[in-house]
């Protein structure tokens, strides 16, 4: 395959996997609720918020890929697909620490090691790439911060935000 064929597929990679957190969301927040240290999830989640978010994050990250065929320059938008695979891991710490299946890991899994690998195979990364990626990833993350306050979060319990936060951030 080549380069950019995988930036091209990329969008939908990232799309089956907010797809399967499209789908359990709702029933895997409903259980959280009675969770002790998450109990205002019902404050800063609900469905309509969340397929929201995706699509923003979606338009966000089509932007970035038709910026970079634009400019010919592919840096950032590698560094997106980087984060995203950051966020994967986010997922399966999240799975460990609530010794529950969490949304997203299963596709996330899949399609998180299939762009670790085209990575590794198509393209030479440097390890200032990958630390350059950590921030595309807090980048997103404060994204989300400003989202899930525009979007009516008024109590902040740092926990709680905490997880929500990074339950969604994907790339973009």
């Amino acid at each position: 395959m080549e380069p950019m064929a995988f930036y091209i597929l990329f969008p939908s990679l990232f799309m089956i996997h907010e797809m399967e957190e499209i789908l359990l969301m709702p029933s895997f927040m409903s259980s959280m609720v009675g969770h002790p240290k998450f109990k205002n999830f019902k404050e800063l989640y609900s469905p309509f918020k969340f397929n929201l978010i995706v699509f923003e994050e979606f338009l966000i990250l089509l932007a970035f890929l038709a910026h970079s065929f634009y400019v010919g320059d592919f840096t950032i938008y590698q560094t997106i697909i980087i984060a995203y695979n950051y966020h994967i891991i986010i997922h399966i710490i999240q799975t460990l620490y609530l010794k529950k299946y969490v949304p997203g890991l299963l596709s996330g899994i899949v399609t998180g090691l299939y762009c670790s690998l085209l990575i590794h195979q198509l393209l030479q990364i440097s390890l200032q790439l990958y630390i350059s990626s950590i921030l595309t990833l807090i980048i997103i993350m404060l994204n989300l911060i400003f989202l899930y306050f525009t979007n009516g979060a008024r109590k902040f319990e740092w926990y709680n935000f905490c997880f929500c936060l990074l339950y969604t951030s994907d790339a973009a």
